[in-house]
């Protein structure tokens, strides 16, 4: 992150409103005839090295004085030595923990460095002595955003007043902690006001034209992305956003248009093959599908969901053969691909904290043993390890999939998981039987589809795979149309650096 110089910040900077609150307080003591009035003279000049000198030689007779230790912070952030500001800050707090112009200064300091953790504390204890304080509200919110807890950032948006109206960057984090809660009404002025102030910000005018897409406002949503489309270089979303927006309103060309040019800006964009692929499936063109992904697979060779997406479209078009082999292949470069999630471009890296994940499973599971979820959620955080067969973290992850299904019949899920981890291990006969037992409960399940045909063709029973195509085929055309507008776009995030800047 960029360092702010105290003296040289601009006015839309969120930090300025700290400091000016910082030098008021010290400003309050101008009028003192002693040290205090003259160091705080050379910082309203902008002469920090003089009040530098003044504040060491004031400190000299009064080691203890907490404003001077305070303006020497001053000093120091002004000449851009943040380090420095902030031990002569952590110095002031500790002669006086309650001290708010070094509290201020100290909290400025570790929130323009992105320090979170330090930072936070620092805002709380403000607030303690200042609740209604909008710049600690919007600074506070702000941080607990870029702690993915919106929950927790809203209240405090909601009290940064002026102080958040004049921060582009906040406006944007507040506008998409509504959009996450489905407040899409509620977040397009912030997003728009924030957009104004910031429009070369990609995440903010992604947000913007998605708000207005979910709340049926196509049109404006293709304004908001039309700098983007214009300027798109293949480094962000706003292309395959603006393709499926085109597709809601029955504009195909315009989809194909844009998806064609994102391709060709990108040649490694797997979400842009895939898409074109959907599109390509919606449209009963499962041959062009097959073509574009064909061009992906000379980029991407490695790159499972194309194969997947693939063996989709042969199904479609009858080459059963086909299929199977690009499953399979799809199987071999990713055992734990979601047939569901790649089909429709929902599939996105996804980062598992299984560490954290399996201590919390493993107390929720003691302390609820009934609770066919918990087990289920214990399982799925165990399989992200991919455990050998036979180890102990495997046994358990076995055991807790099947008391799943055993607590709840219906529990659908734990069978899939089963099946994919039975797969793994080479275990077609024991990946059959929980898909067929999937199967019983969900008919359409695809994913239970899926390893069926995977199961089948490991044990050469081959009898059964064309109706099985044919029906993995049909359970996604069932639910295409429903998945129409929550495929996997979701909003960005809004870069947190750019709110020290």
């Amino acid at each position: 992150m960029q360092k702010l110089a105290i003296g040289l910040c601009v006015a839309s900077s969120l930090l300025c409103f700290l400091l000016e609150a910082v030098r008021g307080r010290a400003a309050q003591t101008s009028s003192d005839p002693g040290p205090v009035g003259g160091i705080v003279a050379s910082l309203r000049s902008q002469n920090f090295d003089e009040a530098l000198r003044k504040c060491d030689a004031a400190l000299q007779q009064t080691p203890q004085d907490k404003r001077i230790w305070t303006l020497r912070g001053m000093a120091y952030a002004g000449k851009g030595t943040p380090s420095s500001a902030l031990a002569a800050y952590q110095q002031a707090i500790h002669l006086d923990p309650d001290y708010l112009p070094a509290l201020e200064g100290a909290a400025q300091i570790e929130y323009q460095q992105g320090n979170t953790a330090a930072a936070t504390p620092l805002i709380l204890r403000i607030l303690v002595q200042r609740p209604n304080d909008p710049t600690s509200h919007t600074m506070l919110g702000f941080l607990e955003y870029a702690r993915d807890d919106c929950a927790d950032a809203v209240p405090h948006f909601e009290k940064g007043g002026d102080v958040l109206a004049k921060q582009p960057i906040a406006l944007a984090a507040y506008g998409a902690c509504l959009g996450t809660a489905g407040q899409y009404e509620q977040a397009i002025p912030l997003l728009q006001q924030a957009l104004s102030a910031q429009p070369s910000i990609p995440s903010v005018r992604f947000n913007l034209a998605l708000a207005q897409w979910k709340v049926n406002r196509p049109q404006d949503a293709l304004a908001t992305l039309q700098p983007a489309i214009e300027e798109f270089k293949g480094q962000d979303d706003s292309m395959l956003l603006a393709a499926d927006i085109y597709e809601s309103t029955n504009d195909t060309q315009h989809a194909v248009d844009l998806l064609r040019k994102a391709i060709l800006a990108d040649p490694k964009n797997v979400e842009a093959y895939l898409d074109f692929a959907d599109l390509s499936y919606d449209h009963a063109s499962m041959q062009v599908g097959v073509d574009i992904l064909n061009a992906g697979m000379t980029q991407l060779p490695n790159e499972a969901r194309l194969y997947l997406v693939r063996g989709i479209l042969y199904t479609q078009l009858g080459k059963f053969d086909e299929a199977t082999e690009d499953f399979a292949v799809a199987n071999r470069l990713d055992p734990k691909l979601s047939v569901l999630g790649a089909a429709e471009g929902l599939v996105a890296s996804q980062q598992h904290k299984s560490g954290e994940a399996l201590s919390a499973f493993r107390s929720a599971v003691k302390a609820q043993p009934t609770d066919a979820l918990t087990h289920y959620l214990l399982a799925e955080a165990l399989s992200q390890q991919s455990p050998p067969e036979g180890s102990p973290d495997y046994v358990e992850e076995v055991s807790a999939a099947k008391l799943a299904y055993q607590l709840d019949p219906s529990m659908v899920a734990a069978h899939d998981l089963l099946a994919t981890t039975y797969l793994q291990a080479g275990r077609a006969d024991l990946a059959l039987e929980q898909s067929r037992a999937a199967l019983k409960s969900d008919p359409a399940d695809q994913q239970a589809l899926y390893h069926s045909i995977l199961a089948l063709r490991r044990t050469g029973d081959k009898d059964q795979i064309a109706s099985l195509l044919k029906q993995l085929a049909a359970a996604r055309s069932a639910t295409q149309a429903a998945l129409a507008q929550s495929k996997r776009f979701r909003l960005q995030e809004v870069p947190v650096a750019a709110a020290s800047h």
